[in-house]
């Protein structure tokens, strides 16, 4: 395809507003270095929806025309879903008492959920004072909470010694008949209590009310100065996460306090809703309401600021910085600049003309030292991630029953592991007397995805590198497409793998004896179209990142070529300036940053087309926690609840789980032969097989799989039964990492092609239900999956509605939660230009559906049902087409309010902007917030045109703005 390409389709829907976007901030892309023809392409990538995290009940307000919607008295709350809030050093920490407050929300099942962690800093060798130190004051488990001050082992399975902090609150004199549980999906206030002078007692409220104590004996200081994390336990100081250990859930209102207080004073301000608390005990206070001042215009928030006056405030996202020296190499200065990184990213969302054959990529890089702790054992650092697609040829005949186009999460992938497994039972054939560890191994994953697929993609290679210091080295690595022969150089010195895996065959051989057969993936495909991120695994397209693997190091001088290299040439070139020209030189990037971006250098020949470099520049960005409008319980001075959030043009969403039904029986015109489902999507659970779509048309395994999509996941799709074989029954992709998604999926029957998209990207393609016809007058549940008619749902205990016993539930729970809107279901398959278009209207970017106007036209003939989630009271959700296929909800429903924000610097004047000259400069007439500096004159038009007073005589577009009180005639107060 010649350059330049279409616009590339949107990304997932990130409706944070004030967060960075999928690796792009809309404040940068609006100030480009030099003339860019990408500027407003990527623009598309600042969408401007985030939706409030809370139930409303009964009759809201109505919808302001064109007006961004309006916080409620709650303001904004956090959403963690396995990423990091955290202060370091946190010289305020309390010594002798504190109490801990924080209101959370909270539905996740599989994890145990550490809600705040404290860890000191020591220098000590014992391993039990070093886990104490971690452990220094942590809240953690969420479905059995409890409280800990200074252990080294938070929980023990036996414990017949009872060593463990939870053995404390199981000897304690008062403690809890249950459980504390409090994962049920509802907000509750949490407050901890710990006093030194009282036999270090430790108390845990739970919406005032106290529901367990313990007297640990502990009642040593907490040192002051060390490392406070929301969201996560550390094993280490100020990392060492785990999954397994991540909170995923809503938090606001948190408060850590220099005293023990009451249960009265608890109960006297735990809903409290005001500015600040006046205080001098109070250390901290994160509101998260950082966002109320930005008038509805998506803005970029780095911190929550801290209302208690001691300006403790938390980062809640972190950019790679520009590292003080150079790449050093044994005491010489190399000119190479380097990024230090510390669980953040330098990514491009888009990146264009990737070597999709031959390829060696090559950089320098740096980590901290490994230690023989066990908590740095159990690391992973990741550095270089592509993610593409196996695009496939679009026969569905020749594929041995795998699918035919497969998203490749590890399209290229290279990291580094601490894990020693030797001894550990999964390399029987090598000994200590073969290796002398794993630790420090560099793992290496081409055109692989290891979920879903049958396996088929499941390639990756590990070379035992020893990479134990903190000294800069050399990585580069090579991968011939024909063989594929896959090679490390360490430092210019090659090594031989130990450990491989080649389509989910599996082989181990010491490096002493030969090592395993080098060869992965040969002869796979992938599309030279991906998105490319440093420091973070892409577990879905630019995002699904996890803290437990984000890069803690440095980076230097990427170059990657379309070809495999020589080891002498890398041998040779590694320590040198490259001039840009040399033969087979694809990328450049040598990590001089600026305007928080890292320039490509070199243009890009691909297919015989030339890229231009700046294209594949890459954006500097973090992985955060992000801001949502909160349905808090708080209330006024007065004792009433605090005000509920008012919808913006984009009106309501709908959140589901295991606790609604959302129905239609007797479903009438469903497609037959033609389908295209499509929707928005946000859900941050990772314990379920989420089901989106359920239509049934008959019993258990004779028709109630008519047509479903399921495990959001890993995502598998269902037509007349057809769920395909273990080959290709998951597709390897999920949309579960708290982000906003567009999912669709579109089948014939004629050919059985199934296609899934995500975010506009065709991401697998399948064969379904060849040949057959989907009935009409059967049942629609939207959130539970049907295995009879209206019912026999697979939930968990204590779900609603007709649920199946727990020993049939062959699949564990599949139903869905979390919030969906803009469903549409079309008797056609929709193109994927076709697909790309809605998705722009959906967020009001297109020319005929803009933010006054989001959505499409209902009355699109194709259309069979259009379901937008509109209400925002009652138990209806109306089909917008009039063809009558509304759903009806069985019990309260938890309409949710979308955040509906302008994009400042689009060049359209929307919202609250009083202009958009469309960049976020000042000095220029519209300021960097779209506001009309004093002294100038902006016309509405798209983009405004800004001019002094007598710059011009003739004001066009439909109106101006004016600042500083200069206007010859008065401006509107709102452009609309």
């Amino acid at each position: 395809v010649p350059f330049p390409p279409p616009p590339p389709p949107l990304p997932p829907r990130d409706r944070r507003g004030a967060d960075v976007v999928r690796g792009f901030h809309c404040w940068a892309l609006l100030k480009p270095r030099r003339a860019n023809p990408t500027r407003a392409m990527k623009m598309m990538l600042c969408l401007r929806r985030v939706v409030a995290v809370a139930m409303v009940l009964g009759v809201v307000a109505g919808m302001a025309s064109a007006d961004p919607s309006i916080p409620g008295g709650a303001g904004y709350a956090l959403l963690f879903s396995d990423n990091v809030a955290t202060v370091e050093p946190f010289h305020d920490m309390p010594t002798n008492e504190l109490t801990f407050e924080a209101w959370v929300r909270t539905s996740d099942k599989c994890h145990t959920g550490a809600i705040v962690s404290y860890a000191e800093k020591t220098d000590s060798s014992d391993t039990n004072e070093r886990v104490a130190a971690a452990n220094s004051f942590v809240v953690w488990d969420i479905k059995d909470l409890i409280a800990c001050r200074g252990y080294a082992m938070l929980d023990r399975i036996p414990d017949p010694e009872n060593k463990s902090c939870r053995s404390a609150y199981k000897k304690s004199k008062e403690k809890a008949d249950q459980k504390i549980d409090i994962s049920d999906g509802q907000w509750h206030h949490l407050a901890v209590t710990w006093s030194a002078s009282k036999k270090g007692r430790t108390v845990v409220y739970i919406d005032g009310m106290k529901r367990a104590e313990s007297e640990t004996g502990i009642t040593r200081p907490i040192k002051p100065g060390g490392a406070l994390v929301l969201g996560a336990d550390q094993d280490c100081y100020n990392g060492c996460f785990e999954k397994e250990q991540a909170y995923y859930g809503m938090m606001d209102e948190v408060r850590i306090w220099s005293k023990e207080l009451t249960q009265t004073e608890i109960l006297k301000n735990f809903r409290y809703s005001g500015d600040r608390l006046e205080d001098r005990d109070l250390v901290a206070y994160w509101k998260f309401d950082d966002l109320m001042g930005d008038r509805g215009i998506m803005t970029t928030h780095y911190q929550a600021k801290d209302s208690s006056g001691r300006n403790n405030n938390l980062n809640v996202m972190t950019m790679p910085k520009q590292a003080e020296d150079n790449v050093l190499r044994s005491g010489r200065d190399l000119g190479f600049p380097a990024l230090d990184f510390q669980n953040n990213y330098a990514m491009n969302a888009y990146h264009q003309g990737m070597p999709n054959e031959d390829i060696t990529v090559e950089f320098w890089s740096k980590t901290p030292k490994v230690s023989d702790a066990t908590e740095d054992r159990n690391m992973y650092q990741e550095l270089f991630s592509f993610a593409a697609v196996k695009r496939g040829n679009g026969d569905l005949s020749d594929d041995g029953g795998y699918a035919d186009a497969v998203f490749m999460d590890d399209a290229i992938l290279i990291e580094k592991y601490n894990n020693d497994y030797i001894g550990s039972g999964w390399l029987p054939q090598i000994t200590t007397r073969d290796m002398k560890s794993t630790v420090g191994t560099i793992s290496v994953h081409i055109n692989a995805n290891r979920q879903g697929n049958g396996y088929k993609f499941d390639n990756w290679i590990d070379f035992a590198v020893d990479w134990t210091d903190n000294d800069w080295h050399h990585i580069a690595v090579s991968w011939r497409k024909s063989t594929g022969e896959t090679r490390l150089y360490f430092d210019g010195k090659e090594y031989k793998p130990f450990w491989k895996s080649d389509k989910h065959s599996v082989a181990h051989k010491s490096p002493t004896k030969g090592g395993v057969d080098p060869h992965i993936a040969a002869g796979t495909e992938r599309t030279g179209s991906g998105s490319l991120v440093l420091g973070q695994n892409q577990e879905c397209f630019a995002g699904c990142f996890s803290p437990t693997n984000g890069f803690h190091g440095s980076m230097a001088d990427l170059r990657i070529w379309n070809k495999v290299r020589s080891g002498s040439d890398i041998q040779r070139d590694m320590e040198r300036r490259l001039g840009g020209s040399e033969d087979g030189l694809a990328f450049h990037y040598e990590f001089r940053t600026y305007d928080s971006i890292i320039e490509n250098s070199v243009d890009t020949d691909y297919n015989g087309q030339s890229i231009p470099k700046y294209i594949n520049n890459l954006k500097l960005g973090g992985s955060g926690p992000t801001w949502h409008l909160s349905y808090c319980p708080l209330e006024r001075a007065d004792g009433q609840p605090v005000e509920l959030p008012r919808p913006g043009t984009a009106g309501y969403a709908l959140e589901l789980d295991d606790q609604q039904v959302l129905m239609l029986e007797n479903f009438q015109n469903f497609p037959s032969h033609a389908v295209t489902l499509e929707f928005w999507m946000w859900s941050a659970d990772k314990c379920r097989k989420g089901s989106p779509f359920s239509y049934a048309t008959g019993g258990y395994e004779k028709a109630d799989n008519s047509f479903l999509l399921f495990d959001y996941n890993d995502w598998g799709v269902a037509v007349m039964e057809d769920e395909g074989s273990y080959k290709d029954h998951h597709s390897g992709i999920s949309a579960t990492d708290g982000q906003w998604h567009h999912i669709a999926v579109t089948w014939e029957s004629r050919t059985g092609e199934t296609i899934l998209y995500e975010d506009g990207r065709r991401v697998w393609t399948a064969k379904r239900g060849e040949g057959k016809t989907i009935p009409s007058g059967g049942t629609l549940v939207i959130g539970r999956e049907q295995d009879c008619l209206g019912g026999c749902f697979d939930s968990d205990e204590g779900a609603k509605g007709d649920t199946q016993a727990k020993e049939v539930n062959e699949y564990g729970s599949e139903d869905f939660f979390g919030m969906i809107e803009e469903m549409r279901l079309w008797k056609v398959v929709r193109t994927k230009a076709e697909i790309n278009q809605g998705m722009r209207a959906d967020d009001g970017l297109s020319k005929k559906h803009g933010y006054d106007n989001p959505g499409l036209d209902p009355n699109h003939p194709d259309l069979v049902a259009y379901w937008k989630f509109d209400a925002g009271n009652g138990y209806n959700v109306i089909d917008a087409t009039g063809n009558g296929h509304d759903l009806r909800m069985s019990f309260i429903p938890q309409w949710r309010v979308v955040n509906w924000l302008s994009i400042c610097g689009n060049g359209i004047v929307e919202g609250a902007e009083e202009c958009d000259d469309g960049n976020q400069n000042d000095g220029d007439g519209c300021d960097h917030t779209c506001r009309t500096e004093p002294g100038w004159f902006c016309t509405l038009e798209r983009p405004s045109v800004c001019s002094r007073p007598g710059d011009h005589k003739d004001y066009s577009g439909g109106g101006s703005s004016s600042g500083g009180g200069a206007s010859p005639a008065p401006a509107p107060h709102h452009p609309r």
